[in-house]
């Protein structure tokens, strides 16, 4: 299971006490759902030096997943002007992962998020707030290493 949070929200998911839409969120990812982030574009540069920490600590407990900018840094350069938002980094994170739920406020990344074109087999989905927390266990994330094949 696996949730991509936007760095419009981050800041809400990172105060304390929780503000009550990410409540859920905070407790889902305490019985095993996954948040996915990438090292690299905006998102990176948008985050602050606590966002990084708390981020660092949720890899290191198993509750988050960093992809490397580098290994979706292609698929960043393909959605450039194919859509409205500013966030083809969070988008290739998506498309990269598996991650098919967000959590944004940003009404264009929400387009783009659930366009078809972009996002696809499933769809994406949006959790604005609490009560979007069936979504949560709806969002599976793909392994990003391959495995080898063993010879007998």
């Amino acid at each position: 299971m696996c949730i991509i949070i936007d760095a419009n929200r981050l800041g809400d998911f990172l105060t304390e006490p929780p503000k009550p839409d990410v409540c859920p969120v905070r407790e889902w990812l305490m019985r095993g759902g996954t948040l996915a982030y990438s090292t690299g574009g905006k998102f990176a540069t948008e985050m602050g030096r606590r966002a990084r920490e708390r981020l660092r600590q949720y890899v290191r407990d198993g509750r988050a997943r960093q992809v490397p900018h580098s290994q979706i840094a292609e698929d960043v350069r393909g959605l450039s002007g194919r859509i409205r938002s500013n966030d083809p980094h969070v988008l290739a994170l998506a498309r990269f992962s598996g991650a098919r739920v967000l959590y944004t406020g940003d009404n264009d990344f929400i387009q783009d998020f659930k366009d078809k074109a972009i996002i696809a087999r499933p769809r994406g989905s949006v959790y604005s707030g609490a009560g979007n927390a069936g979504l949560l266990s709806a969002s599976l994330c793909r392994r990003t290493r391959r495995k080898r094949n063993r010879r007998n």
